[in-house]
């Protein structure tokens, strides 16, 4: 018997539903390969919900998120934090760790205003943050920057 796609995220959702707490935090860690605190049942289910569905149908593209990302780190209240204060920090040579499935890795912002990972360069903190987890992060939330 050939298992539908669709079928199967409409029974994965559905299932949400009947989750607690518990069972839904471990959902999203098992998703977002990291733990959240969030207490809140309904908001909870609607970020697993939506990391299933981008799982089955596909999420943005790479150059969509890294231009969203952009585009918020220009942002003063999407950031929280003060614009000119946050550029200062980021000088050329600035180091970037960050350990992931018990792997340290770093990444060094360049004169150029790229991003080295591995010899790899990337456009932003974002994009190198996919090119470690496959998956889009805000690259300041995935290596601590406030």
């Amino acid at each position: 018997m050939k298992i539908n796609k669709t079928d199967l995220l409409k029974r994965q959702l559905k299932a949400l539903e009947t989750m607690d707490i518990k069972t839904l935090q471990a959902k999203f860690l098992e998703l977002y390969g990291y733990e959240t605190t969030a207490r809140n049942v309904d908001a909870l289910i609607r970020r697993v919900a939506y990391r299933l569905q981008e799982f089955h149908l596909g999420g943005l593209s790479e150059e969509d998120a890294e231009f969203l990302d952009e585009l918020a780190e220009k942002d003063d209240l999407a950031n929280l934090v003060n614009a000119p204060a946050a550029k200062a920090r980021k000088n050329a040579g600035t180091r970037y760790v960050r350990e992931w499935h018990g792997k340290t890795y770093e990444v060094i912002f360049r004169e150029d205003g790229k991003y080295e990972l591995e010899g790899a360069f990337y456009s932003s903190l974002s994009a190198a943050a996919f090119a470690i987890t496959g998956t889009h992060w805000n690259g300041k939330l995935f290596f601590g920057v406030k």
